[in-house]
């Protein structure tokens, strides 16, 4: 006997056929059923900093994950027409930090956006970040008045920079000798720089290493460019030996109302020699200096020797002793040299009537 038993299950239908076995039969039916489930989220990157380095064209942007992100990108946006342009390359980053490179001077904003999959989250912008790409550049050259080469300290220079300054002091200045004590005045963009406790003859020169300096902005300067900043300091006294004297007509260390011509060679380690100068003492002993000489002359043609030449007698008939002093470029004076020794002899020789055979 067949039997036939037919169950409804969950809206589907199922024929139970026995016959000596068992066979199964499936029908689908309309149902209704209710289940939960979760809808994901992604947050937004928070906290997006931006910090320009001034005189670079970089900012450096950073933010706080978003825990769902798989990367992120960033785009800086131009306050003053709101275009934008992407940061830190085209495809995203898996780092919470980028560097923006090469940024143009401007005022921006940045914006930061998670990624995950197809979905995309963008956080609150950044503060305005403004980029300065001017770095002040700044000449260094012998101040004007100071003279070259000198004997006086300080040795000034001025320092000009081309955007005003407010933190530039004596430890900014690199001089030669190091050992040199560095006073900055001025404020703006012009500043006198003296140098001081200067101990030997020798060139001091000023200059101002790159980012020494900088501008309102921040930006730092460029490194000094200078057209003189070295001024010879010369403190070393010339040498000057005793002066030769000739004439076209020789009479050993006599002169009469001839030409006479001096002459000296003196020498100077640092400045040079400027000029050589002539005096004459009475006398054919003692010291000859400036409480009891007579000026001759004085010469600053060094190609003759520094020749001077007189035709006039030097005084009364007797000894005297020349002496010459040598002055070099910065002005310091050798001081009397060794004296050349010439006697003047201006009274000819008296002749007594002649005799012949005893009668006059």
């Amino acid at each position: 006997m067949t039997a036939r038993r037919l169950l409804l299950m969950f809206g589907v239908v199922v024929l139970a056929l026995t016959a000596g076995g068992v066979a199964w039969g499936f029908w689908t039916g309309a149902g209704a059923g209710t289940a939960s489930g979760t809808t994901g989220t992604l947050d937004p990157p928070n906290h997006v900093a931006a910090v320009a380095t001034p005189g670079s064209g970089t900012v450096a942007i950073s933010w706080t994950a978003s825990a769902q992100a798989t990367g992120y990108y960033v785009t800086r946006v131009r306050n003053a027409d709101s275009t934008t342009a992407a940061a830190c390359g085209p495809t995203p980053t898996t780092s919470t930090a980028c560097d923006d490179l090469s940024v143009a001077d401007g005022t921006y904003h940045y914006l930061v956006t998670a990624v995950y999959a197809t979905w995309t989250a963008t956080g609150s912008p950044s503060a305005n970040v403004t980029v300065n790409n001017h770095r002040p550049s700044v000449t260094v050259n012998q101040a004007a008045g100071q003279a070259d080469p000198t004997a006086t300290a300080p040795v000034n220079f001025t320092a000009v920079f081309s955007d005003p300054v407010a933190d530039f002091t004596s430890t900014d200045v690199t001089v030669s000798p190091a050992s040199a004590t560095v006073v900055v005045t001025g404020s703006g963009t012009t500043y006198n720089v003296a140098v001081s406790g200067l101990t030997n003859s020798g060139p001091v020169t000023a200059s101002i290493a790159a980012n020494a300096v900088h501008d309102s902005a921040g930006a730092p300067n460029t490194a000094s460019t200078s057209t003189d900043n070295s001024v010879l300091y010369d403190v070393t006294t010339p040498t000057a030996p005793a002066p030769t004297a000739t004439a076209a007509v020789q009479y050993l260390t006599y002169v009469n109302n001839e030409v006479v011509t001096l002459t000296d060679a003196p020498t100077d380690a640092h400045s040079g020699v400027a000029s050589v100068g002539y005096y004459y003492c009475a006398g054919s002993t003692g010291s000859c200096t400036s409480a009891n000489w007579t000026a001759i002359g004085s010469s600053t043609t060094s190609a003759t020797g520094f020749a001077v030449t007189t035709n006039a007698p030097l005084a009364a008939d007797g000894p005297y002793r020349i002496v010459a002093v040598a002055t070099d470029a910065a002005g310091n004076n050798s001081g009397p040299s060794a004296a050349t020794l010439v006697t003047v002899d201006t009274t000819p020789p008296t002749v007594s009537r002649p005799t012949v055979n005893g009668h006059s």
